[in-house]
């Protein structure tokens, strides 16, 4: 699968998201437990050497793990769009 890349202020963040890790975080959700699975899986998917960065942006940057979530797990569909037709 190809890099999703991510700008985080001025830094480029390398990300490479698999299918067991969207896997991973859907089987780990819970009514009360949505942030950790998504920052287990930032945190997996990122390149290792960039980890310690966005550990500590994700602790310093209020709703940053939600965001990045969101944007990475979109663009490792790798752009297939879903249309419901009635």
């Amino acid at each position: 699968m190809k890099p999703v890349v991510v700008t985080i202020g001025e830094t480029d963040f390398e990300f490479t998201p698999t299918v067991t890790d969207a896997n991973n975080y859907s089987n780990s959700v819970t009514l009360d437990k949505k942030v950790e699975p998504a920052r287990t899986y930032l945190e997996r998917t990122v390149k290792p050497e960039q980890k310690a960065e966005l550990v500590e942006l994700m602790n310093t940057v209020p709703g940053l793990t939600m965001e990045v979530f969101g944007t990475v797990h979109e663009a490792g569909k790798g752009g297939i769009k879903i249309t419901l037709k009635n």
